[in-house]
């Protein structure tokens, strides 16, 4: 696994959680490409697959059972499947794609390297041990589509490197992974997207990082930023990243209003900047499905509406806050971020003795959790009230961007990419102070 802080002089090999416990997943079906590639370790037994082409694993009573060759297995902890030969693959099917988001499907996966299957708490972990450049060739074309422009590829693999290597946050240490393979990380896919473009994108780039005080970057990055990028503080911890700042999404020169100030924030959301480079003036939002991650939906990422009702709301609140509350009545935005993204959200409702009770959310993330069930698109929102009288029957959200809009936005990079500009130029606008390096062949 890797070591917060330690910048590597070779390749280090990482592992990725596929299946997690979290999924309450009790099945995990495994197709071998070739039988023969694969050697099979059963706890503390050993053997060829050449016999073997699928297996279905199921968690029974805390461990794995399974049946090959008409033999059955039913007491058994873990099972590792190593590759023998260079391009062998495994595919894993059901394995989630946007766990906890309200993209969330089922997709088979193919896996190169190592594929663990085991048992945690009585739930099904598998867990996929690789070296990293294999892991970001997969990653590249995961996170965005193939199609996309040699320059969006590489800044996204530089970007997927350095937030990787930077290794701050460990969010899946306990389970003995470094990364799980879905949003809440990095979209790891396998190889069901590797394309040459990703493979070339990956090698150009191979071991290349970006930097800032000789440390390496904590590169987020995010769908679409809506036209002005947030600072990590305001998202996260309140250490503020010089390289994250709240700088506009436009070529040089061209500047925002405060959108900490509510009355600019609401005409800038309720405008489309045709400047900004993930605007949907630089690439129409009905040509985005072909350069975006497959597993995206296709639909507005710029500016968007959504509708809610109040007792839709209203159940989500009582859900996610475990609020004594009846109807909601109504959504203050008291404190907004550089970007127009939600500081402070303030909700007013009755509760069930009809007594007018208010709480406060803060940042993004808790934002977007509480306002909608399937998780808002972005914080950056305008909200409408509909409805006569004192209770609302819905609410309107108007929003910008997609994501939390810090470090790189994927789409607006996609568009200084298709307008000309470079990998440096992009990482370089994107995180401003950074330098360009490579820390092994």
């Amino acid at each position: 696994m890797l070591k917060p802080g330690v910048i590597p002089s070779v390749e280090p090999l990482i592992r990725v959680g596929i299946v997690l416990p979290q999924d309450e997943q009790k099945k995990i079906t495994t197709f071998l490409s070739n039988m023969c590639d694969y050697e099979m370790a059963v706890d503390t037994l050993t053997f060829s697959t050449c016999e073997v082409s699928s297996i279905l694993f199921t968690i029974e009573n805390n461990a794995i059972v399974f049946k090959i060759d008409g033999k059955s297995y039913e007491k058994v902890n873990k099972v590792v499947f190593r590759p023998m030969v260079e391009d062998a693959h495994i595919t894993l099917d059901p394995v989630i794609s946007g766990r906890e988001f309200h993209w969330r499907k089922y997709i088979s996966v193919k896996l190169p390297g190592t594929v663990e299957i085991k048992v945690s708490d009585g739930r099904l972990l598998v867990i996929n041990e690789l070296s990293l450049e294999s892991y970001l060739m997969c990653v590249a074309t995961s996170e965005m589509g193939a199609a996309c422009p040699a320059a969006l590829i590489e800044a996204q693999t530089v970007v997927a490197r350095s937030w990787m290597l930077a290794n701050v946050e460990q969010k899946h240490i306990a389970l003995g992974i470094d990364v799980c393979n879905d949003d809440c990380c990095q979209r790891y896919q396998g190889l069901n997207n590797v394309t040459d473009v990703s493979r070339k994108g990956t090698e150009t780039t191979r071991g290349m990082v970006i930097l800032y005080d000789g440390k390496i970057c904590d590169a987020r990055y995010s769908k679409s930023c809506g036209g002005k990028m947030e600072t990590f503080e305001n998202l996260w911890e309140n250490t503020p990243l010089p390289y994250m700042q709240n700088i506009p999404d436009m070529p040089e020169g061209h500047t925002v209003p405060d959108l900490t100030i509510e009355e600019n924030a609401r005409v800038w959301i309720l405008s489309n900047p045709k400047e900004a480079f993930c605007s949907s003036a630089t690439i129409p939002e009905n040509e985005l499905k072909h350069y975006i991650g497959a597993c995206d939906d296709e639909g507005e990422y710029f500016r968007w509406t959504v509708e809610i009702s109040n007792e839709e709301l209203s159940a989500n609140l009582r859900d996610k806050l475990k609020l004594d509350l009846k109807e909601v009545l109504d959504l203050q935005t008291r404190k907004r971020a550089g970007s127009g993204r939600l500081l402070e959200l303030g909700i007013v409702y009755h509760d069930f003795e009809d007594r007018v009770r208010e709480t406060v959310v803060i940042k993004d993330y808790n934002a977007r959790l509480v306002l909608h069930p399937k998780f808002l698109f972005s914080s950056a929102v305008v909200i409408d009230k509909v409805g006569t009288g004192d209770v609302p029957k819905r609410f309107i959200y108007h929003g910008a961007g997609w994501g939390h809009g810090s470090g790189l936005c994927q789409i607006g990079a996609l568009g200084m990419s298709l307008k000309g500009y470079s990998t440096q130029e992009i990482l370089s606008h994107y995180y401003p102070g950074s330098r360009y390096k490579k820390i092994y062949k």
